[in-house]
């Protein structure tokens, strides 16, 4: 029997609470201790040994059981690192008896999941299975071609942006220059201006020169000097924030605006957080419990062996995800 430790890593995204439930179900079924490590890698250095409730906490079954259907992180998160404190970490590890750990997150708890393997070197404590379920709205963790949130979060921008071509489509002839989440990453741009059927999409990928601008405004112009009747609904061009530090939203809006000539006018849009989405959708909860089974069902392979072994296993520090259709 093991003591799992559940770590939520990185910005919140829908599906964390559903894998949550489902690993702490999961742990209970087979005799495990599911233990929450609050507030991510900073909440466990600095609040460990708090009174009367610190952050390190087992979870009863009555606490986890009305997660399914709730967006963000219940037992909350962050982007601190490890790193931060390598020592404090190692030794909390130790002190409440971690024998495997689970971690939820985006790219952060990528990052995090490598510098523990790398501190294997220095810390026993260290050399115990760990997995990490890639769940973030930018679908960036590498391994994977699938992140859990990232279906919530275009279902949300999709829902916004198509709201906004209706406010366009009654006043005729304006552009929304909408600004999308994603980090570095364009993937949640792209899908969604493929979706509501954006003019142009900007991503980090490509960036943004002039001589894009110029064209992309040029061909607004060719298309609302043909308009007619309902085609003259509103063009959205989608942008995501890392896009360019120069180009920003607004002043890509201002720079339509001006080339217009009065034809057309255009405004900005910032949907901001509004893209982590209410409540996960059906697609990140059921993929949310199927991976977090999985993943706990993978971390059990290693009941028995010794530290130095788990160490020499290089699926002992391992990514879950979908490639493909596998």
């Amino acid at each position: 029997r093991m003591r799992v430790g559940i770590i939520h890593v990185g910005a919140p995204a829908g599906g964390m609470n559903a894998t949550t439930r489902a690993a702490v179900a999961y742990c209970l079924s087979r005799g495990h201790t599911p233990v929450a490590l609050h507030n991510g890698f900073p909440g466990l250095c600095r609040h460990h040994d708090d009174e009367p409730v610190g952050s390190v906490r087992e979870v009863q079954w009555l606490d986890a059981e009305n997660w399914a259907s709730k967006g963000g992180s219940e037992i909350g998160t962050n982007r601190g690192l490890p790193s931060e404190d390598i020592e404090k970490t190692a030794w909390c590890f130790e002190h409440y008896r971690i024998d495997a750990l689970f971690l939820v997150g985006g790219f952060e708890a990528f990052k995090s999941l490598s510098e523990l393997r790398k501190a294997r070197r220095d810390f026993d404590a260290f050399k115990i299975p760990m997995v990490i379920l890639p769940a973030t709205v930018s679908n960036n963790v590498p391994g994977t071609e699938y992140s859990i949130g990232s279906d919530t979060c275009l279902n949300a921008l999709i829902d916004y942006c198509d709201a906004i071509k209706q406010s366009a489509s009654a006043s005729r002839r304006r552009v929304f220059v909408v600004e999308t989440q994603g980090g570095a990453s364009g993937y949640v741009a792209t899908i969604a201006g493929l979706s509501i059927g954006a003019l142009a999409v900007y991503i980090p990928e490509e960036g943004i020169s002039l001589k894009m601008l110029a064209a992309d405004i040029e061909h607004l112009k060719r298309s609302f000097a043909k308009d007619k009747g309902q085609t003259r609904a509103g063009k959205i061009i989608l942008r995501n924030e890392k896009a360019s530090k120069t180009y920003t939203t607004e002043i890509i809006a201002n720079m339509i605006r001006e080339e217009s000539g009065g034809r057309f006018e255009s405004r900005f849009a910032v949907p901001g957080h509004v893209q982590q989405g209410g409540t996960p959708s059906p697609m990140d909860r059921v993929r949310a419990v199927r991976f977090g089974v999985k993943s706990l069902q993978h971390l059990e392979t290693y009941v028995g062996k010794s530290k130095d072994e788990i160490a020499a296993d290089p699926m002992s520090a391992s990514v879950i995800g979908i490639r493909g259709a596998k």
